[in-house]
């Protein structure tokens, strides 16, 4: 893969934010600055007043702002996003850690291209051949449906900063914010690249699959695209499949899963839907 730059390259700031990450951010920082390309600007939102973590941050020649309201991870942040106005900005998580010295250099380069709004990373996945392409348009949404697992991360994401001027992440979302705002990016023309390079998350974060599920059916809706999942009553037999065969590979975690999605299934048909929306109003 070519991944020359240009001599003028766009500006590139590195958006953290943080609670009490003091045992995960060490690692990550010194990940983010063995990178070949250097970010420009480098902002820490700080939701706890955690000392040792925005000792670490402006040791790397950045800056910390606080957040002193309910941690809320839409309004951190566009909260974040105001006060860092490059052309292009990497969200990372402060559990997520770049293994590779060169994926920002990688991202930027994807980012060159005028129709690209941002650039993440692939994450683990079980039926390669039915999954989105690594330049996802809208056509290819349309074609096969709102899938369950996003195809760009707030945990390490690159974004083109004036795309989210245009359109800041949803303050209404409670989670999946990253999904609904990359749809809102391919659904405007836009495209959403994919990469592959290695990172690690130091941390595991608790899992949300009802909660996600449950508004991947609202978009799919909102969007007037079909949800790519195998329906109730093929989800059931699945999962009957599951039971009986508990020895099969994945069966555990599969069964998990699909459960999970007939809840949110449900939470969605029968229950308040999670409000979604304050940028179309």
């Amino acid at each position: 893969m070519n991944t020359a730059l240009p001599s003028t390259r766009p500006t590139v700031g590195v958006l953290i934010r943080y609670a009490r990450a003091s045992s995960t951010l060490p690692r990550v920082m010194a990940a983010l600055q063995g990178q070949t390309l250097r970010p420009d600007r480098i902002l820490g939102v700080d939701s706890s007043g955690c000392v040792a973590c925005g000792e670490l941050i402006r040791s790397a020649g950045g800056e910390v702002l606080r957040w002193h309201e309910k941690y809320e991870p839409s309004r951190v942040l566009n909260h974040g996003l105001r006060h860092l106005p490059t052309e292009l900005v990497l969200v990372l998580g402060s559990h997520t850690v770049l293994e590779d010295p060169r994926t920002l250099e990688h991202m930027v380069a994807a980012m060159l291209e005028p129709r690209v709004a941002c650039v993440s990373g692939k994450g683990r996945e079980r039926n390669p051949g039915s999954d989105y392409s690594d330049a996802i348009t809208w056509q290819e949404i349309q074609e096969k449906g709102l899938k369950f697992g996003s195809f760009y991360s707030n945990n390490l994401g690159l974004l083109r900063r004036s795309c989210w001027v245009e359109c800041p992440f949803d303050e209404n979302l409670p989670t999946a914010e990253d999904y609904a705002w990359a749809l809102e990016q391919v659904n405007a023309g836009h495209v959403c690249r994919r990469l592959n390079f290695p990172f690690t998350l130091a941390r595991r974060c608790a899992s949300r699959e009802k909660l996600f599920s449950q508004i991947i059916f609202q978009l799919a809706a909102w969007h007037h695209v079909k949800p790519a999942w195998p329906g109730v009553w093929n989800s059931v037999r699945c999962l009957a499949g599951c039971w009986l065969r508990p020895n099969q590979p994945d069966a555990r975690d599969l069964r998990l899963q699909l459960c999970e999605r007939l809840k949110g299934w449900g939470a969605f048909h029968f229950s308040r839907p999670v409000l979604y929306g304050s940028f179309r109003s």
